[in-house]
């Protein structure tokens, strides 16, 4: 796979790509399911963060784009980690690329005992045609798109993997304008899921499980998944797709790397983990 440097502006979209499909499943969330977790996704200036004591999960806890959009602050920045631990939270990421401002933003992180924690490489796409067929799909597997019919079967089992209680979530998430969910079965069974959500002519992917090098060995199975969104994608006008390997390799000498250079995608950077 190409490692293409981008200009600050490609990476803020990028990243504002995921961020606004946060805040529309935040907006999607049962009253119920909201009040009965805790769910919170909030904003302190142009920087959003999600909350969540009683499920600690990274989404739930974590920063997504400071000093993306403009430059941060320190007094943003302990604004934000007070508001954790005003709520007894005291495991949260911030999300940290190269492009972020001001440079000093990791000796900030560092100041506050906020420490790296690794991260994953962030992958992109323009809307350029995809090359025929690029990933074989075996003849007992198949992708479907969710609907209101195989709907229970997905949300069932990415919380079984994930061991989550956000099926009613996920539910509310089944036929919300942007959102287009996939799985695949491996002759009946499900074997693999993942979520594309657009907007604007972007798409981020997310949702995604088993991850390949993660949850699962095998890599293949997701690659078809993403095959399909992207296929689909393109034929809904998308011209910048988003997403993440989250097992990264600085050699990048895993099948993820493969498969997404296949279906036309470049690493443009490390998002980093403080936390």
């Amino acid at each position: 796979m190409r490692t293409d440097a981008i200009s600050a502006e490609r990476a803020a979209q990028l990243e504002m790509c995921e961020t606004n499909a946060w805040l529309d499943m935040y907006a999607a969330a049962p009253s119920e399911f909201v009040r009965q977790f805790q769910l919170e996704i909030m904003r302190v200036g142009p920087v959003v963060f999600t909350r969540c004591k009683h499920i600690p999960f990274i989404h739930f806890n974590c920063v997504k784009n400071f000093g993306v959009t403009q430059p941060a602050t320190e007094a943003i920045l302990d604004q934000i980690i007070a508001t954790y631990h005003e709520a007894g939270i005291h495991d949260f990421t911030f999300y940290h690329i190269l492009q972020a401002q001001p440079a000093e933003l990791p000796a900030w992180f560092q100041a506050r005992k906020l420490r790296l924690r690794g991260g994953w490489d962030r992958i992109y796409r323009t809307g350029a045609p995809l090359a025929a067929d690029p990933i074989a799909v075996p003849a007992d597997m198949h992708v479907e798109k969710v609907t209101s019919t195989n709907a229970a079967d997905w949300a069932t089992f990415i919380d079984r993997l994930y061991g989550l209680p956000t099926t009613p979530w996920l539910l509310a998430l089944v036929g919300r304008p942007g959102w287009h969910h996939y799985l695949l079965r491996q002759r009946s069974e499900v074997a693999a899921v993942r979520t594309m959500y657009v907007s604007d002519g972007m798409a981020w992917f997310g949702i995604d499980t088993p991850v390949p090098g993660i949850m699962a060995p095998s890599y293949a199975l997701d690659a078809q998944v993403c095959q399909v969104m992207v296929r689909d994608g393109l034929a809904l006008g998308v011209q910048l797709f988003a997403a993440d390997i989250e097992a990264p390799s600085v050699t990048q000498d895993t099948p993820a790397y493969d498969y997404f250079g296949k279906l036309g995608f470049t690493c443009p950077y490390f998002r980093e983990h403080y936390g």
